[in-house]
């Protein structure tokens, strides 16, 4: 599956975009690279929001489009 990612900063208002792969039982990567080995900061931040308890990145399916907020992003992940 993959999971097209928008998140956008709540201070700043950046908007990082990057799509992960994967499944909830293997995991998901960015690139070939594990959502927490992640060079890129920004990406790394967004990611270890992604992978919290309850993220709908583990119950989301094909067509859904799902939104998550923290304290830093407003992050929009929809699956195909």
């Amino acid at each position: 599956m993959i999971l097209n990612v928008n998140a956008t900063n709540k201070k700043s208002g950046e908007v990082i975009s990057f799509a992960l792969e994967g499944d909830s039982d293997a995991g998901f990567t960015y690139e070939g690279t594990h959502m927490q080995e992640v060079a890129d900061n920004k990406i790394r931040e967004v990611c270890n929001g992604l992978i919290l308890l309850g993220s709908p990145i583990y119950t989301i399916k094909a067509g859904e489009t799902e939104t998550i907020e923290n304290m830093t992003f407003v992050t929009e992940v929809t699956a195909e």
